[in-house]
């Protein structure tokens, strides 16, 4: 069984807009005297900021979040159907991360191809790697049961996870691709 962990909604709706202003202000664009319409358009952005805070609070109060220790680079949430949604960042140790790589969507399913095939036919193309939830394992025995990944580039970047250059708002089918097996008996 994996482990679950809740993140205070409160400690991140104050935490974000504060260290936000603070970079605005670390950055030079705060606090400087310029005009009265810089200090508007600076208030305007901390006030969207605040409200991309609330969004996201929203949107995570409401999900279970899933912690693997295979997946130290995501925030992973389980959905109420039962799908996995993941964000995927560059860095294991999330508070070291810079950029979001991939979003991915995670579908309930087993580690065989007849059933990746199902999930592809339904859901489209792209899902080709699957992790066992139970195990913690990418891939997993023939008929383990997990989630079928498809992860969609954010933005454009290179790497070692990929079989090929990534590309933003594209599916990624070379993000570590595991080989479903027959499980035909």
């Amino acid at each position: 069984m994996f482990v679950t962990k809740s993140v205070s909604a409160a400690r991140l709706a104050t935490v974000v807009p504060l260290l936000l202003a603070v970079g605005l202000i670390a950055a030079g664009c705060g606090g400087s005297g310029d005009s009265e319409s810089a200090d508007a358009a600076e208030l305007a952005e901390l006030a969207e900021l605040r409200q991309d805070a609330r969004y996201w609070q929203q949107l995570t109060a409401l999900f279970e979040p899933v912690e693997l220790a295979s997946m130290t680079d995501h925030r992973a949430y389980m959905l109420p159907s039962g799908y996995l949604l993941a964000l995927h960042f560059d860095n294991m140790d999330l508070a070291e991360a810079e950029n979001l790589n991939w979003v991915a969507l995670g579908v309930p399913g087993t580690f065989c191809d007849t059933d990746q095939k199902r999930v592809e036919a339904e859901f489209g193309e792209g899902f080709t790697h699957f992790h066992d939830l139970e195990t913690d394992t990418h891939g997993g025995e023939p008929g383990a049961e997990g989630v079928w990944f498809v992860h969609s580039g954010v933005r454009d970047f290179e790497s070692a996870m990929s079989t090929g250059p990534v590309s933003g708002g594209e599916i990624d089918s070379g993000f570590m691709p595991t080989p479903a097996p027959s499980c035909a008996t």
